[in-house]
């Protein structure tokens, strides 16, 4: 029998012919529907701006709304504060009364200045003291404190009743203070229930919304009142029985709503706050409101939140004016979309005139084929580098006689990320795991992402398996520590599966299956841990059973 044997270089000139003609041909295609091509290249270009518009738009909306929460949360730790501070100043009041049998007029106004209300604790109209009064004691109460240098006091309002109280100290005793002179707040049911609940539990107490006696005149507002029981030195007052027969009066402040929000500093003029008393948003509850034309929770992003102070709850509610958007939004995606549209139209016009152009579609494919081979989302090598970067690694070490090491990442926990906050919120996640992770790693080795919360680490020239376990629990304690991402803290684990070259397999489909197996292992073993595969079975078929 005959064999003809073909040339190679002929075949290969004849192949390199048959190829060149494929490619005139489909150029010349391409210069018969260039109209078409172009269009089509419009279209999809338009499209990809759009895509990154919407990308865009939908990352500022974020940004708008992560900081219009981080300014609710301001607004609320702000009220929050500001009423513990005021909580303590009464502490401290009551603090004077029990360090005196009697605390004179004197002594009180020089307490009070000393405390430099308007400069350390701005929006709280005073500090004061209501005084119980018993029905049989009201006339030489009244006979004493007019003795006292105050001939038109009386106590307020009158009637008989079983109890009164008084104020018989305010300060400043100026201004709108001195209507509250002499007024018995504990005829009026709102401020009677506050002043029940701190006598009867030896706490503050908040009163609901009231009107304060001081109001007179224009400009008036919704107020609430703070009080702290005061009872004998030289009595007890563990039990509730004691606590009542005991009592001699309240330290308490008064606040009118707009000053106080003044006070705490709660001038930002592009959010809308509202606070209710109680749990009810009503014209009833409705205690403050920065703008008074506007309902924050008719804004297109709003917020309402339960603020507990002092036992009592307050429903404030913030809503983001038109000028909170404007001023926090970014205007990346207009920039995009004109940017996009120009360098779309660019695109168009170039390709009309340069469609012929070889170098240039040799360049786009190269582009392409780079980002093939990395993830688009952490920027690490793909599947497809890490399996050729694998392969460079095992004849490397085959060479040498040396040793590699391939580690199975698979995040613990994390699918309630997505599923409880977005996949915007996963995204980010995934970015910072892919930060630590490269912080582990030399610069000769490769952390690769395979897609999802899956990640390999390919570990050149390892000292053993000593080695590569400090590397993977190196990286195991990064993974574990708890993630601060857009306000929110996370806290995911990883399992990880090792495979050593050779010990766990000669070839990298073996390897990368016996690291795949430990990592499933490591899932098994109740996650957050590091497991290494078997040594591999005398045949070489895979990883042996464990003992």
């Amino acid at each position: 029998m005959m064999i003809i044997s073909h040339s190679p270089d002929i075949d290969a000139a004849g192949t390199g012919m048959k190829h060149s003609e494929i490619r005139r041909q489909r150029i010349l295609k391409l210069f018969r529907a260039r109209e078409l091509l172009t269009a089509a290249l419009l279209a999809l270009s338009l499209l990809v701006t759009y895509k990154l518009w919407d990308t865009a738009q939908r990352a500022a909306d974020q940004t708008v709304e992560t900081a219009f929460n981080f300014g609710v949360q301001e607004s609320n730790e702000r009220i929050r504060q500001r009423i513990a501070i005021y909580e303590q100043v009464l502490r401290a009041t009551v603090g004077f009364f029990s360090a005196a049998e009697e605390v004179t007029r004197g002594e009180f106004r020089a307490y009070v200045n000393a405390l430099s209300l308007p400069e350390n604790f701005p929006g709280i109209q005073g500090i004061g003291f209501a005084q119980v009064i018993p029905a049989a004691d009201l006339d030489r109460h009244v006979a004493a404190v007019r003795a006292d240098g105050f001939p038109e006091y009386t106590v307020t309002p009158e009637g008989p009743r079983d109890m009164y109280t008084s104020i018989v100290y305010l300060e400043p005793f100026s201004g709108r203070n001195l209507r509250a002179f002499g007024f018995d707040m504990y005829s009026e049911p709102n401020r009677r229930q506050a002043m029940s609940e701190a006598r009867d539990e030896g706490r503050p107490a908040l009163s609901g919304k009231v009107i304060l006696v001081q109001e007179g005149g224009g400009a008036i507002q919704w107020g609430f009142l703070m009080y702290l029981p005061v009872y004998r030195n030289d009595k007890p007052h563990s039990t509730l029985d004691e606590r009542r027969r005991n009592l001699v009066g309240w330290v308490y402040a008064p606040f009118r709503a707009e000053d106080f929000m003044r006070g705490i500093g709660e001038s930002n003029t592009d959010l809308d706050v509202e606070i209710y008393d109680g749990t009810d948003i009503t014209s009833a509850g409705l205690m403050y409101d920065a703008h008074e034309n506007i309902r924050a929770a008719g804004l297109p992003m709003h917020s309402k939140n339960a603020l507990v102070v002092a036992d009592r709850t307050w429903t404030v509610v913030h809503g983001a004016l038109p000028a909170f958007d404007e001023r926090m939004r970014s205007d990346r995606p207009q920039l995009i979309l004109q940017a996009g549209v120009s360098i779309s139209l660019m695109i168009a016009l170039l390709t009309w005139l340069f469609l012929d152009d070889r170098a240039r579609a040799l360049q786009a494919a190269d582009q392409a084929l780079q980002l093939a081979l990395y993830d688009a989302l952490t920027g690490l090598p793909n599947r497809k580098l890490l399996d050729e970067r694998v392969g460079q690694a095992l004849a490397k070490a085959r060479r040498s006689q040396g040793s590699i090491a391939l580690l199975f990442i698979d995040l613990d926990r994390f699918k309630p990320v997505n599923d409880n906050f977005g996949h915007a919120y996963g995204d980010l996640l995934l970015k910072d795991v892919a930060l630590r992770l490269q912080g582990c790693m030399r610069e000769s080795d490769t952390a690769s992402r395979l897609g999802g919360d899956e990640f390999v680490a390919l570990l050149t020239d390892i000292d053993g398996e000593a080695a590569a376990r400090k590397v993977a629990d190196k990286i195991l304690q990064r993974l574990t520590a708890p993630y601060e991402v857009a306000g929110h803290t996370f806290h995911i684990s990883a399992s990880i599966g090792a495979a050593l070259y050779p010990q766990h397999g000669s070839d990298g489909k073996t390897l990368v299956r016996s690291a795949d197996l430990a990592m499933y292992e490591a899932k098994n073993a109740g996650r957050a841990t590091v497991r290494f595969a078997p040594p591999v079975s005398s045949s070489g078929g895979g990883p042996a059973a464990a003992g």
